[in-house]
């Protein structure tokens, strides 16, 4: 793993955007701005970011894209990834420890601090994915650039596929598990794909 994708920086003003503020309009007390602070710090060492990725050449007939022994059946999925030579798969998550301290805090009635935390861990995860695409794009040979991710759940690509594809990833060796819901733990994980296309840049 590259030490890079795990250096998680979490900004103040992300962490704001995730709670629901304006940065440039919403005012924030002292004592909030203080707690949002603190709170990035101590879960910076919380943190314990692993991720899975797995690439396929594209091969897609009718709609359906066909990653190995893996399909995905979905026009959204297929539109996305039309002008791309390689799939490349994406599992992620920054580990058990931030929902522990959820819970503890939901649990002595901390709300506040507890809404917190859970922004601070919905950035995390997100920046982790970013450093992860940013990541397999720099390493690609050639003028290639990612397009945008696409998980199971949106558009046309049913949640359910969620088994399969997390399968396909690897993703139980990173500690990833999937509830009957189709729900991942830990709560801060994501599954995408994205398309590499040539000449982007």
């Amino acid at each position: 793993m590259s030490k890079k994708i795990l250096d998680l920086k979490i900004d103040y003003n992300d962490v704001l955007v995730r709670m629901g503020a304006n940065k440039h309009k919403t005012k924030i007390a002292d004592n909030i701005k203080a707690s949002i602070v603190e709170s990035i710090e101590f879960a910076k060492k919380l943190l314990k970011p692993k991720y899975a990725v797995s690439f396929a050449e594209k091969k897609i007939k009718d709609d359906k894209i066909f990653l190995d022994n893996f399909i995905i059946d979905s026009s959204d999925v297929s539109k996305l990834l039309d002008g791309s030579e390689t799939v490349c798969g994406v599992a992620a998550t920054i580990g058990n420890s931030i929902d522990d301290k959820i819970d503890l805090l939901l649990k002595e009635k901390k709300l506040a601090l507890s809404y917190i935390y859970d922004a601070i861990g919905s950035v995390a995860i997100e920046e982790l994915m970013d450093n992860i695409c940013e990541d397999v794009q720099n390493k690609s040979n050639g003028n290639i650039k990612a397009t945008r991710r696409f998980s199971p759940g949106y558009g046309d690509w049913p949640i359910n596929h969620q088994k399969e594809f997390l399968k396909w990833l690897g993703a139980e060796k990173i500690g990833i598990v999937l509830s009957e819901s189709c729900q991942m733990f830990p709560r801060k994980s994501v599954s995408a794909i994205f398309g590499l296309e040539k000449g982007m840049l």
